[in-house]
């Protein structure tokens, strides 16, 4: 699994006594649900930089992450009483990619087990403590840059979880044609081939990350991003900060599986690609899940569906068979590998469903 570096206290600026400053703050490195640490070493590089010019350098310092820690501490300093005077960002990122500006999604071998992570601006006439939010940067192709807003407290439905990565690369690799990642049903969805914009729902979105992705690659997409209520604040700051292709669009609804859909949920004509990344861990959110999928299918017959999960415990399997029961069918199955510690890999598994009647496989 993919490691976060997180902070458990969000940076700050102290005053010391001899008149200087000390940027401090309080990091964990931990899996997307916050259920384990990282147990191997990990040397770490922090870099503080004024956030007008992140090509500066203020001052930066190397750590070591100790396997089997729960937390480490940062204290950058002492530093002249002038600096409080700027705004600044503290990035926290692994020594082997310290020199890059984002961290790399182009292949799945080359995705760093712990993922980088920036502060919101602090200091200067902002408050001298930074905001309780992580930004990822993650570069998904050569042109096109996420900036993904997480948020630093216990709730998982505002972290990028590990399906969601391995969704955004298994779409950039369909939309660039890759052999590697051949998949003819979701290709043809991806095409366009009616020139009118595909509308995308996600499912599920938490902070955004996939529905986003697809917007910041694909022109003429409008993505629709769906969770409940406690999403909205982060998930508005990340379509803020989106950059959707030409002719693209996201919008956020909020959305009860338990409730009946809205008759104005989406405006396109139809649903043509439903997201649904990392939802299966809960079983007892399943019936509810299948339920809102099937009545989008009825909704839009031709719509794919593309699930990605990271199998966490044997009860997830229930969702195969409720989508079977519901008359959706496994049209097309592929897996991915996430990097994780000691040199193991993780395995995620990307599946289309629809109705076959409706698609060429």
């Amino acid at each position: 699994m993919v490691f976060y570096t997180r902070f458990l206290k969000t940076p700050r600026l102290q005053k010391q006594k001899t008149g200087s400053v000390s940027a401090t703050a309080l990091i964990c490195i931990t899996t997307d649900l916050g259920d384990a640490f990282l147990s191997q070493d990990m040397d770490l590089l922090v870099t503080l930089h004024p956030a007008q010019h992140e090509n500066k350098i203020l001052c930066q310092e190397r750590l070591q992450w100790h396997g089997g820690k729960r937390e480490i501490p940062i204290a950058l300093g002492p530093l002249p009483a002038s600096i409080s005077q700027l705004p600044l960002i503290m990035k926290v990122t692994s020594s082997k990619s310290a020199s890059i500006s984002s961290d790399p999604l182009l292949d799945q071998h080359g995705i760093p087990l712990v993922l980088s992570c920036w502060s919101t601006p602090f200091g200067g006439r902002q408050s001298l403590v930074a905001d309780k939010l992580i930004e990822r940067r993650l570069r998904v192709n050569q042109s096109v840059e996420l900036s993904i807003w997480e948020e630093t407290g216990n709730s998982i439905a505002r972290h990028i979880w590990d399906a969601a990565i391995a969704s955004v690369m298994y779409l950039q690799q369909i939309i660039a044609g890759s052999s590697k990642s051949a998949n003819p049903v979701l290709q043809k969805i991806l095409q366009n081939e009616h020139g009118r914009s595909l509308g995308v729902i996600e499912l599920g979105s938490g902070c955004g990350i996939v529905g986003i992705a697809l917007a910041d690659l694909l022109p003429q997409c409008s993505v629709l991003l769906t969770d409940l209520d406690e999403v909205e604040e982060i998930i508005t700051k990340n379509i803020e900060t989106a950059k959707p292709a030409h002719a693209s669009r996201i919008q956020y609804r909020p959305l009860d599986w338990d409730e009946e859909l809205p008759e104005d949920l989406f405006d396109t004509p139809s649903v043509d690609l439903v997201l649904v990344s990392d939802c299966t861990y809960n079983a007892d959110s399943l019936p509810a899940l299948v339920s809102v999928l099937g009545r989008l299918v009825k909704l839009s017959p031709h719509a794919v569906v593309l699930v990605a999960l990271k199998r966490r415990h044997e009860s997830e399997s229930i969702f195969f068979d409720l989508m079977q029961s519901a008359g959706l069918e496994d049209l097309h199955s592929h897996h991915m590998e996430l990097p994780s510690q000691h040199e193991q890999w993780d395995d995620v598994e990307l599946h289309c469903y629809g109705r076959r009647s409706h698609h060429i496989v």
